[in-house]
């Protein structure tokens, strides 16, 4: 296992990039996503753990990412009442703007999970990190076609649920 601040260090610049890429389109931008890396960093020195590769490391980050937009989605709700949103490529399900609640769709991968949890987790790094199928599947441990399957299935399940939702 290599210590966090390690894979850290020898991440960081990727996780920047993710998290530029992530954000870049996003209120905030770029300013953003250095903040985003640093809160992660310190919530991955909260949880205290040790990771036993770079895979485990963005496994991991991409669910502190989802963690860090969904608080600050829910800050937002609160403080003004605003509902920050993601962007997210359903293929225009309820979403034609290609932009989602982060709310809404944290609820809907907290069932996905329950349905199917290797999809959410496909899901997860996809739109909290954009990470490609090839890098997923790395961190998986799975196959580029798994992971090509599990999005689809996440896809069809969330465009099914959103339009199940709509008025």
């Amino acid at each position: 296992m290599k210590p966090r601040s390690e894979l850290f260090n020898k991440l960081y610049k990727e996780l920047r990039r993710l998290a530029v890429q992530r954000l870049g389109r996003e209120a905030g931008g770029r300013g953003d996503a250095t903040s985003l890396v640093h809160e992660a960093y310190l919530k991955l020195r909260i949880w205290g753990n040790d990771f036993q590769d770079d895979k485990h490391f963005l496994a991991t980050i991409s669910k502190v990412i989802r963690q860090i937009l969904v608080d600050r989605a829910r800050r937002a709700a609160c403080r003004n009442g605003l509902h920050e949103e993601i962007s997210v490529s359903l293929d225009n399900a309820r979403c034609e703007s290609g932009v989602i609640d982060v709310l809404t769709l944290d609820e809907l991968m907290n069932r996905l999970a329950r349905f199917d949890s290797r999809a959410a987790q496909v899901t997860e790094m996809h739109v909290f990190l954009e990470l490609t199928e090839r890098e997923i599947a790395e961190a998986l441990g799975i196959s580029p076609r798994t992971v090509k399957r599990d999005w689809a299935i996440a896809k069809a399940w969330l465009k099914a649920e959103l339009a199940q939702a709509s008025p």
